[in-house]
């Protein structure tokens, strides 16, 4: 009895394996080739291909050419990559690393020290209130696009009272505002 306990944990154990390796694309893709013939090349060796052929990788959000076709998706850099482990504890069931915004500030710029005026979700440091962490069809990853955004937290009926933005149509704030802040209280450009 126990040597077939044993026989099937061991068999159940090559799946968790091969599931959990993946968060890390190097550790991930070496042991699928252990086990498997025919598995491809992970995103990195995509990257370089592109990089060596003399297109411009934005660092940032890359596209894979792949998905972007297929999806219209940006995906973050460590989400494209399968690099989990740069953001959430792989240990802790993926809780964060650090809390928001420390973590974004580990690769991204802390625009509290920039200006004077600072937008109140970058204040209070909810960079994910705009920004999907991990992949968007929107620019900069943003989860919505134009005046939708923003009049997900603005209310619309005194945004448009104002004189200024009346016959502002469907332009979108950002046009005008920069949604991380300015220097003055309006954070114009």
């Amino acid at each position: 009895m126990r040597e077939k306990v044993r026989k099937y944990s061991f068999l159940l154990f090559i799946p968790a394996i091969i599931l959990f390796g993946r968060c890390s694309p190097k550790a991930g893709n070496s042991l699928l080739n252990f086990f498997f013939d025919g598995v491809p090349e992970n995103d990195t060796a995509q990257m370089a291909q592109l990089e060596g052929a003399g297109e411009q990788v934005d660092t940032a959000f890359v596209v894979s050419a792949e998905l972007a076709s297929a999806s219209k998706q940006l995906v973050h850099t460590p989400y494209l990559e399968r690099e989990c482990g740069v953001c959430h504890d792989e240990k802790s069931l993926g809780s964060m690393v650090l809390a928001e915004p420390d973590l974004c500030y580990q690769c991204h710029e802390d625009y509290s020290d920039t200006y004077n005026f600072v937008h109140g979700p970058v204040a209070g440091g909810y960079c994910t209130a705009c920004h999907n962490p991990h992949q968007s069809e929107e620019k900069s990853l943003l989860r919505l696009s134009g005046q939708e955004l923003c009049l997900n937290c603005h209310d619309s009926e005194a945004v448009f009272q104002n004189e200024i933005h009346m016959d502002l149509g469907e332009t979108s704030c950002m046009e005008c505002h920069n949604p991380h802040g300015g220097d003055d209280r309006f954070i114009f450009y």
